[in-house]
């Protein structure tokens, strides 16, 4: 009796060895079909999804289905059910990021801030965290919740010792300061932390500008031209520097000298607490670089590829061109007056061909063009 109880326990184990085998090699199945872009992928998924209805695999496909959606809208629907469905799902906290950031391209503000309040709150222990918290002060920064936007970025040293995160999270703070107080004390301590504790940061240029700005702002021309030429001495290939010369050749006119003009405790101590004066005039003989917006799509480490892609991207904007890289092709797509404008069309591109892009900033100054990622 005994030894016919233990051949059945072994019969079931095996049937459900076979049976798990059969349920993995499937799912690797449409793993290499989205891999390889192959026309039977939603075949596959509608049969696994028949055959293995309670499998631990099915928010992983659901993942492949989202991160591979031909429309925006169709990215989130699947985003969307991976969280509400899956509560438990170990990648839970990453669905959660591409639909901020899906949000975060739309200029969605009010679902970003929705949205990122639930993964705040229940990705707790996420890595994400930091990015979250960004995120959200972004959307109360569009909201006019200049408060709330700053309570955001000074939790973010609590979860994040990256340098970037940490000063990019001081920057959105340092802008937020800016429109509730203006060109006071607020704003100029936050620049001076920036500038004293971040050289190394990516934000590090702008941080410089901003800083000359203030000081044009203030009528320190000296300072503020100072400022501007160690910019551009130090990132002479930056969008920066560009807008730096700029605004230098303005208040040549001035006669300004060299000197030194990191903020210290003096000018933090010189500045209002609340900045009551009118906005800046502008010159009418400032002198401006050519600038417009496109979209970058790639890398593409195959011409032909990027060759395909532009016929099909020709029919929604023009002009499009193939950049080759040291390494790879990018494609620039457009020529925009705007951001607003490239927006519209980056969006189109990512609902009606699936195609994510990124708008950059180009200056065309002395022949020369001029990169800066948006």
């Amino acid at each position: 009796m005994v030894s016919v109880v233990l051949k059945t326990i072994s019969i079931a184990a095996l049937f459900t060895t076979i049976a798990l085998a059969g349920e993995h090699s499937d799912f690797e199945a449409i793993q290499k079909a989205y891999r390889l872009n192959s026309s039977n992928k939603q075949e596959l998924i509608k049969k696994y999804f028949k055959t293995y209805p309670n499998s631990n695999y099915i928010p992983h496909i659901r993942m492949l289905m989202a991160d591979s959606a031909s429309t925006v809208d169709g990215s989130i629907a699947e985003y969307q059910k991976i969280i509400s469905n899956y509560r438990y799902f170990e990648k839970r906290d990453a669905a959660f990021l591409s639909l901020c950031q899906l949000y975060y391209i739309k200029s969605d503000w009010g679902n970003l801030l929705a949205i990122c309040n639930q993964a705040i709150t229940e990705c707790s222990t996420s890595n994400y965290g930091p990015i979250f918290l960004q995120l959200r002060a972004i959307a109360h920064y569009n909201h006019n919740h200049y408060d709330d936007g700053v309570n955001d970025c000074e939790k973010i040293p609590e979860y994040s010792r990256q340098l970037n995160t940490l000063a990019y999270s001081l920057f959105i703070k340092s802008e937020m300061d800016r429109q509730m107080y203006g060109y006071a004390r607020r704003y100029i301590k936050d620049l001076a932390e920036l500038l004293h504790g971040y050289s190394k940061a990516a934000i590090y240029p702008t941080c410089l500008l901003q800083l000359g700005q203030y000081y044009e702002y203030h009528r320190m021309y000296n300072e503020a031209w100072s400022t501007y030429n160690f910019l551009m001495a130090q990132f002479p290939k930056s969008p920066e520097a560009v807008k730096a010369y700029n605004y230098a050749q303005n208040i040549k006119k001035f006669n300004p000298e060299t000197v030194a003009f990191m903020p210290d405790e003096k000018i933090i101590a010189q500045s209002e607490t609340i900045d009551i004066k009118p906005d800046v005039e502008e010159k009418e003989t400032q002198q401006k670089p050519a600038i417009y917006y496109t979209i970058t799509i790639g890398p593409f480490y195959n011409l032909q590829k990027a060759k395909e892609l532009q016929k099909l991207i020709v029919n929604y904007v023009l002009p499009v061109h193939i950049v080759r890289k040291e390494k790879s092709f990018d494609i620039y797509a457009g020529h925009f007056p705007s951001i607003d404008e490239g927006m519209s069309i980056k969006i189109q591109l990512a609902e009606e061909l699936g195609i994510n892009g990124f708008i950059i900033e180009i200056f065309e100054q002395d022949g020369k063009q001029y990169i800066y990622g948006q």
